[in-house]
């Protein structure tokens, strides 16, 4: 993992938002190949293996559940998929890919400017600068509403869509598969037999009116 990546990274478990404090092991150009991440607050460490951020507490990684439509697609072409979807159009912004979708991590880096956070990757996914590799269970280890958007596939638990919506900054979008139905609190923007897309509320700025 890219050294900068790490400011991205928070603790799982339900607390105040704090970085994480790393410890080194190996480090190769400014990649983290091996060492620690561990949370001040509640002294959680999660360890970093051979490039990986490990998130899932020892609990065992959800089922890969691979879409038909993802195997017949090059990796380009899921990258201009998630980059529509998630209107992937701030170079240097952060998104988070899942499962299927992360497959194309870095070739959305390229297209974009995006920083990419790819969640329990296939195997052939690299990291680079701007892409991390991590494994989770159903939270994303990210700092509240500090994405730009996130895109699931169907191998992790229902319970990770309101971590999306937790992640996703006021007016980011979700992209998740139809067999989690999309939480009350977002806008469905689009929907097809594999997947939805939706938008988390903006943030609504109140007018005061000028004294007179």
């Amino acid at each position: 993992m890219f050294i900068e990546l790490l400011d991205l990274l928070r603790c799982v478990n339900a607390h105040e938002d704090t970085w994480l404090v790393a410890s080194f092991k190996t480090v190769s150009n400014r990649f983290v190949l091996d060492g620690t991440l561990g949370c001040p607050t509640c002294s959680a460490k999660y360890p970093i293996t051979t490039g990986v951020a490990d998130f899932t507490a020892g609990a065992d990684l959800p089922p890969r559940k691979t879409g038909e439509w993802a195997a017949t697609l090059e990796r380009e072409e899921v990258a201009t998929r998630a980059g529509a979807f998630l209107d992937v159009t701030e170079p240097g912004a952060t998104v988070v890919l899942g499962g299927s979708w992360a497959s194309a991590a870095q070739e959305l880096s390229l297209m974009t400017g995006a920083r990419v956070l790819s969640l329990n990757p296939e195997s052939g996914v690299e990291e680079s600068e701007t892409v991390g590799l991590l494994l989770v269970g159903s939270e994303i280890p990210v700092a509240p509403g500090s994405v730009l958007g996130v895109a699931l596939d169907a191998s992790f638990p229902a319970g990770i869509v309101a971590s999306a919506v937790k992640a996703v900054r006021a007016g980011g979008r979700i992209v998740g598969p139809t067999a989690i139905p999309p939480p009350s609190e977002l806008t469905v923007l689009a929907r097809d037999e594999d997947y939805w897309v939706a938008r988390k509320a903006p943030e609504v700025i109140k007018l005061s009116r000028a004294g007179r």
